[in-house]
């Protein structure tokens, strides 16, 4: 299962994946415990969404420490639109990821001066400088004008470094966390008459 990435707007990235889950198999799980095809249907979309939380929490997880950011808040906010959707029938599932650049003051590190400007992590700006954020902490700004004013704080890219550790941290997984949910949502299902309306 290959993740295929599209850039589907300037505020991200969607992912979106063809998932080769063996209608067999689900059958299966369905058949040992007496499911209909209408219990298997209900089942899988629950058992969806309950993988798209857990990737969406393992994303925010594990984004954090490997882009070394001061705190979650700022992936937060860009996985809260994270958008979990199911294709035709039992096939594609799309995921949509905010990975635009994010403000320099996100990430862990000191705002340095150099000669040709700034540099912030071990990136350099150039004609930058340093001031202090809304916040009061020193971070690397620019001017966005040829005046003095208004100033406004240099951003840092994520994308490829975000997509590299989706595809081989969070998305590794996926098909094993999707089968325990389907197992424990057709189980509670059948078993338990949990979700029947």
């Amino acid at each position: 299962m290959e993740p295929e990435w599209r850039s589907c707007n300037w505020r991200g990235v969607e992912v979106v994946l063809s998932f080769d889950f063996d209608a067999g198999e689900l059958a299966k799980v369905a058949e040992e415990f007496g499911a209909s095809e209408k219990d298997l249907q209900f089942a899988y979309s629950r058992a969806l969404r309950r993988t798209a939380q857990t990737m969406k929490t393992r994303a925010r997880k594990g984004l954090r420490t490997e882009l070394e950011l001061r705190t979650a808040a700022e992936l937060r906010k860009r996985l809260q639109g994270f958008r979990f959707s199911r294709g035709k029938g039992l096939g594609e599932v799309r995921m949509w990821f905010g990975l635009n650049n994010m403000r320099v003051s996100a990430f862990k590190g000191r705002a340095l001066r150099t000669g040709s400007g700034a540099s912030y992590a071990g990136q350099q700006f150039a004609g930058a400088f340093i001031a202090k954020n809304s916040k009061g902490r020193p971070t690397v700004m620019r001017r966005a004008t040829q005046r003095a004013y208004p100033i406004k704080e240099e951003r840092m890219p994520i994308e490829d470094k975000a997509q590299i550790f989706i595809e081989d941290q969070v998305f590794d997984e996926i098909e094993e966390v999707f089968f325990k949910n389907f197992r424990a949502e057709i189980r509670a299902l059948t078993i338990y008459n949990v979700g029947n309306r």
